[in-house]
């Protein structure tokens, strides 16, 4: 019995409980507003959901100075093995006044980017994008490494009783013209190029661009 009248008075009972729902809401809206402190909770979730969103993007300028914070940016090295023979000789038949040797020289070195060769006109920014203007890359340091490094033969005429300080000197100095050449002439700019522009794209992106390009600026003819 009971049942059955409740399941015909389903529908009123169900509007009734949503306008009593309704009500009570209202009356703790309104408790809220009559209290001071409900006021300030209410205006505080009001701020938070029209709050305003300020982005910002650094310049150009800014962009600039903090790349140039790095100076040289090194992203390449390669080493060298440089088998090179030295002869001195004060005219005389070597055999007999002078001196010869061979010498195994390593070379390292290392190539990159100056940083602090940059503009503010070199960076343009367009939204979330940013292209960079590069110097072309270039060798930093020539270096002889010791370790590696030694005479292998070593001959002196029979007049020489003091060997040449400066033949080993010279050989070293050899060595590193060599390594530079090699350098200049190989594929190692090329590898400092691309690293370049990868990193560079990649300290970009972390400052807040979604898009970075790097482009290279025209090598001035001496």
């Amino acid at each position: 019995m009971w049942l059955q009248l409740l399941w015909r008075f389903r529908r009123p009972i169900g509007r009734g409980l949503r306008i009593a729902g309704i009500g009570i809401a209202l009356l703790l809206a309104f408790g809220l507003l009559t209290r001071e402190g409900g006021r300030e909770w209410l205006l505080e979730r009001f701020r938070g959901l029209t709050a305003t969103v300020y982005r910002t993007q650094p310049s150009p300028v800014v962009i600039v100075e903090r790349l140039q914070a790095m100076q040289r940016l090194e992203t390449a090295r390669q080493t060298t093995l440089h088998d090179v023979a030295v002869e001195a000789s004060n005219g005389l038949p070597v055999w007999l006044a002078g001196e010869r040797l061979r010498m195994r020289v390593v070379a390292e070195v290392s190539a990159g980017v100056d940083l602090g060769k940059l503009k503010p006109e070199h960076v343009q920014v367009s939204g979330k994008r940013v292209r960079i203007t590069l110097p072309e890359p270039q060798v930093f340091d020539i270096t002889i490494r010791e370790q590696g490094t030694e005479v292998y033969h070593r001959e002196r005429g029979w007049l020489v009783f003091h060997p040449d300080k400066a033949i080993e000197q010279r050989a070293r100095n050899q060595a590193w013209l060599e390594a530079r050449q090699a350098a200049l002439q190989g594929e190692l700019l090329q590898q400092a190029r691309a690293n370049a522009a990868a990193e560079l794209e990649r300290l970009v992106t972390m400052l807040g661009f979604e898009q970075a390009q790097v482009g290279w600026q025209m090598a001035r003819l001496p």
